[in-house]
């Protein structure tokens, strides 16, 4: 699948709207709730590693991300991006627990159990003749 973004690295260079509007979300828990300055750092390089990780394209075996309930994970953030405007689903690009809730995350499903068939189809070229 396509993504806009070539490299996972890329991920923190934004559209300045994209940035006042998805960013700085990210510094209001931190600036409200005072905290040590290795919790502020922690805080936002763990962002930066979870932006790069759903934007790199793929789903690492390593990664502890796979543990959190409801984390979409880079596919689920591809199809995010690839239905775009074109879908009344997958609102979420990354916890998809609201696409759960209101029942949107069935074209992401859909979409997942035909990449399935697909892959496990043989081609013309692999058929007995």
């Amino acid at each position: 699948m396509n993504t806009q973004l070539q490299l996972g690295s890329q991920q923190p260079y934004a559209h300045w709207a994209e940035i006042v509007i998805l960013g700085i979300p990210s510094f209001l828990g931190p600036a409200f709730v005072p905290g040590h300055i290795i919790t502020y750092w922690l805080w936002f390089i763990l962002r930066q590693i979870e932006a790069i990780e759903t934007h790199s394209g793929y789903e690492f075996p390593w990664t502890p991300t796979k543990y959190i309930p409801f984390y979409g994970g880079a596919a689920y953030h591809d199809y995010h991006h690839y239905v775009g405007e074109k879908s009344q689903s997958n609102f979420a690009s990354v916890f998809t627990y609201c696409d759960y809730i209101y029942g949107t995350y069935k074209g992401y499903q859909y979409h997942k159990q035909v990449l399935k068939e697909v892959s496990h189809t043989p081609s013309q070229s692999c058929k007995a003749e």
